[in-house]
């Protein structure tokens, strides 16, 4: 073989090999960043949840203090977190209440249909608005009486 046909081919190997692993370390990147993300939101979904249910026991706690009726009347409510819940940063808690009533052996029970949410992350115009999760959780109660 003459070394003069031969030229170049080994930069166009070379080459060939650069742009290769070029896009290996990119895809690899990119996984690594997809990771990352899928953390996050779980993450804040589970913060979310306890939020939500934080909400939640709130209001049944509103409702059933001792853990009897009390003749309370359920409302709206919008949590104020506490300020040392680690766990719980960037994280927002609502209660809803509505009066439902249900047939059960011939009566009619009033009762009160409760819904907590809990939301985590920024809502928008932040470093990651894309990242803002939310989470209901919902009980049913009814006065025995």
């Amino acid at each position: 073989m003459c070394p003069k046909r031969a030229r170049g081919s080994a930069l166009m190997i070379a080459l060939f090999v650069i742009v290769v692993m070029g896009g290996l370390a990119a895809a690899l990147g990119r996984l690594l960043g997809d990771s990352s993300e899928k953390y996050t939101v779980e993450v804040r979904g589970l913060r979310a949840l306890m939020a939500a249910q934080g909400a939640l026991e709130t209001g049944l706690y509103r409702l059933y203090p001792n853990g009897h009726w009390q003749g309370q009347v359920c409302e709206p409510l919008t949590l104020t977190l506490p300020s040392d819940a680690a766990g719980l940063v960037d994280c927002r808690a609502y209660l809803s209440c509505d009066v439902i009533t249900a047939e059960h052996n011939g009566r009619t029970l009033k009762g009160w249909r409760l819904i907590g949410t809990g939301e985590c992350g920024d809502e928008g115009g932040g470093a990651s608005p894309d990242f803002a999760v939310s989470r209901s959780v919902m009980a049913e109660a009814f006065d025995s009486d």
